[in-house]
């Protein structure tokens, strides 16, 4: 445009970062991303679909010579600035996550079992899950502030402790807070992720990231 906004495909394996920090999903995967800004980048959005990849046991890196895994993720995220206040730009993610790795053995190279794992029934596990969640990063006033929070919500077609479906209800939160002064910068941070004070019953509680 006049103003240099764009859109933009790529596909391939690329890094993609779901929020600011990263909290929900961070790494490199084989995927498909539409992007761009409108606005004169005050916008921006992202629509993508990932095809998570094995990682080499002891580099941690992307196994590429290996089948991928039957675990994919479906996300769109959108970025707007000077939103809800003046200096703050606001993001909204929505994800999904299917898994169908319930009938998948994984034995890494050191001969140590991966999937599944080594807990409750021994069994592997098949679920669906959706993310929605807010971001925020910027300034409010003199303050600088980083902010997240996620809701999770889906279905457990095999909970390790129970061998029963159990639907998934967990939320997760996180913030930090700085405060500049001459050459010193004070921070407060904090993070809360949900439990689960009953795993035999049929509502998993307990948050957990992509």
């Amino acid at each position: 445009s006049d103003r240099y906004d764009f859109d933009s495909f790529r596909i391939g394996i690329q890094p993609f970062q779901a929020d600011f920090r990263g909290f929900l999903f961070q790494d490199q995967q084989l995927g498909l991303r539409f992007f761009g800004t409108r606005d004169n980048n005050r916008f921006q959005y992202n629509v993508a679909a990932f095809w998570r990849l094995e990682k080499d046991t002891n580099s941690g890196l992307n196994a590429v010579l290996q089948s991928p895994r039957d675990d994919f993720l479906f996300i769109a995220n959108a970025y707007r600035q000077d939103f809800l206040i003046p200096a703050l730009t606001s993001q909204i993610t929505v994800a999904y996550n299917r898994n169908r790795e319930g009938d998948d053995v994984q034995i890494d190279d050191n001969g140590f079992p991966v999937r599944p794992a080594l807990l409750g029934t021994l069994r592997g596990r098949d679920y669906d899950v959706v993310y929605l969640g807010y971001n925020a990063d910027g300034r409010v006033g003199r303050f600088n502030l980083t902010a997240s929070t996620y809701l999770a919500l889906g279905q457990d077609r095999d909970n390790i402790f129970t061998n029963r479906s159990a639907s998934i209800r967990a939320g997760f939160a996180a913030a930090e807070l700085s405060y500049d002064y001459n050459w010193m910068r004070f921070r407060l941070s904090g993070l809360y992720a949900s439990g689960d004070g009953d795993p035999y019953d049929d509502t998993q509680t307990g948050f957990d990231a992509i």
